[in-house]
């Protein structure tokens, strides 16, 4: 995906919901992006029904690894139940967010 003259890597989870228990799963995968040279991410969150405090904080953890690489964090098809998480904990305006 080309997105303002950057390559994107689109990451897409396939979970239903994003805690503790798969949360090292998706730091893995960035990580190894990252590895790869890839440090413009689109995070496809088009799956994604639920979503916690360690979820929420392995976003974050995300977004600071791609920043330390100079690269850029999207996020993309997140549903309305998880966008309103965003809004009440004021993540919506940490993260660069298109619908």
């Amino acid at each position: 995906m080309i997105i303002e003259n950057q390559e994107y890597k689109v990451v897409a989870l396939k979970e239903d919901d994003l805690g503790l228990a798969n949360s090292n799963d998706i730091k893995k995968i960035i990580e190894k992006e990252l590895s790869d040279g890839n440090k413009f991410i689109v995070l496809d969150l088009i799956g994604l029904n639920s979503i916690n405090s360690a979820g929420l904080g392995v976003l974050i953890g995300i977004l600071n690894k791609v920043k330390v690489q100079n690269g850029k964090l999207k996020m993309i098809n997140i549903n309305e139940r998880i966008m309103n998480i965003f809004r009440i904990t004021k993540l919506d305006l940490v993260f660069e967010i298109n619908k």
